[in-house]
């Protein structure tokens, strides 16, 4: 699986208005993007579908 840029994640973080974002913050970032997509994948292929839907995300992330 492709990871996000590492400078892209610290860029989010600052924009949300941390002063400084520790050197594995992308690392975890990125494994908990990986988490919630294997996820909505399988609500995805249990409800059927190949299209992975914002349902499947809120069904994971909210749960």
């Amino acid at each position: 699986m492709a990871d996000l840029p590492k400078a892209t994640i610290i860029r989010i973080f600052k924009d949300a208005g941390a002063k400084r974002v520790s050197g594995d913050v992308p690392d975890m970032v990125n494994k908990i993007v990986k988490a919630i997509a294997k996820e909505a994948v399988k609500s995805c292929k249990a409800a059927g579908r190949k299209t992975v839907s914002k349902e499947d995300l809120k069904l994971v992330v909210v749960s």
